[in-house]
Order: structure tokens, then C-alpha cells, then sequence
């Protein structure tokens, strides 16, 4: 079962799910930045109105993805998109939890509000979602929610290949056993990980189960 529309704001876990809109994406513009090799999320292009309007319409617009943004007490404290057609299940991306609201279980919790609503309103095989291999502290969450390796590819991923011709090998150190150059070209290792219908998610610290 795949919804034809956004649902209300999905409720869960002291979080909000909402689609969208000018006031979050304002929010979102303001947000902390990582730099490499996590650029990809820097929001900071929100901060132009064109291309924030442009963005707004982007994420909701009809079709397989549904692009959320995670709200507590009014903030903006997360976002996640899914693709609800995917062959292989429930695919989850663009996880990305800002660095000044980390810490506190935003990822978990926006994930698992998300699945268990998923769970509740349709027949999925499963979730699924990909992750370099340096994104080691996402990787604690991940598994926390029930995720499991269960491939490990290298892939090209374009923004990092250009920054790795740019950056010292200083900045390339840490994340130098997660890439490779090969066949002319820079790759990141990258994880597949499933999750399975119904599995028990810790969501908040040790010890506390949430089944869909």
C-alpha cells in the first residue's frame, strides 16, 4: 500500500513528522554545518529564497518519495525522506540530524516514529537504507532501530571523489580506510542495512523497546 497523499503530521516519540513547508525550510537554512566529508547535508542553500521556494516545491510534489521534517516543540530538529515504491522495501534517505541537535535521540526517534507508522497503515517487506561506512555514529542509531549489514558495496559518490582532489591528506586521514582510488576515480565504501517488519527499535538509551 503505497499513500496517494502526505498523511496528517505523523506523532510519535515527543516528535512531529510534517511535510515541508516555508517556516521549517527557514529553519532548516539556519542549521550547523559539517563540512567535509559530510557536506552533502549543509542546508546553507535554503537561505536563498528562490532556491528555498524551489526546494519546497521539490519535496512535495507527487510521486514514490515522501520528504519529512522532524519538529520538536516547534524546532526543526531532523529530516528523512522515503520511497514508498522501491522493489527492495521501504527505502530510507537523506537521514540527517543537524550537529546542534544531536545527542539527544532525534534519529532514532524520527526513525521509528516513521517505520511504526509505515508499519500500522500498509504491507511492507521491509526498510532499508544505505550509509557510507564512516557515518559510524549514524551506524549506532541504525542498529539500535534493528538495522543489519547485509551488504557492503564501494560506490562513487560524486561530491565526495571532487572534494577528495581538493582536500590534504590530513583532512583524508580520518576516513582513509573507508575510500579507495580505483579504475581513475575516487570510491566510498558504503553499507546496505535492512531492517525487518516488526523487529524491536531501543529508541531512547538502553532498555527501551518500541515494536510497530
Amino acid at each position: 500500500m503505497v499513500q496517494a497523499e502526505y498523511p496528517p503530521a505523523i506523532e510519535g516519540e515527543g516528535l512531529e513528522l510534517r511535510p515541508w513547508d516555508e517556516d521549517l525550510a527557514a529553519q532548516m537554512a539556519k542549521w550547523g554545518i559539517r563540512g567535509f566529508p559530510y557536506h552533502a547535508f549543509d542546508l546553507g542553500y535554503l537561505k536563498d529564497p528562490a532556491r528555498r521556494a524551489s526546494a519546497i516545491a521539490g519535496f512535495r510534489e507527487e510521486g514514490p518519495h515522501r520528504h519529512f521534517v522532524a519538529v520538536e516543540d516547534g524546532t526543526a530538529v531532523g529530516r528523512v525522506s522515503v520511497n514508498l515504491r522501491d522493489p527492495a522495501g521501504c527505502y530510507l534517505w537523506s537521514v540527517h540530524v543537524a550537529p546542534e541537535h544531536e545527542r539527544r535521540g532525534v534519529c532514532r526517534r524520527m526513525l521509528a516514529a516513521l517505520m511504526v507508522y509505515l508499519e500500522r497503515s500498509g504491507t511492507w517487506p521491509g526498510f532499508i537504507l544505505t550509509s557510507n561506512s564512516f557515518a559510524e555514529h549514524a551506524h549506532r542509531a541504525y542498529r539500535a532501530l534493528g538495522f543489519e549489514i547485509a551488504e557492503t558495496r564501494w560506490h562513487f559518490d560524486r561530491e565526495i571523489a571532487e572534494e577528495l582532489w581538493r582536500v590534504s591528506p590530513e583532512l583524508r586521514e580520518p576516513i582513509a580506510r573507508h575510500i579507495r582510488f580505483q579504475d581513475g576515480r575516487w570510491q566510498v565504501r558504503n553499507f546496505v542495512m535492512r531492517r525487518e517488519p516488526g523487529t524491536p527499535m531501543i529508541t531512547r538509551g538502553a532498555g527501551r523497546a518500541l515494536r510497530a
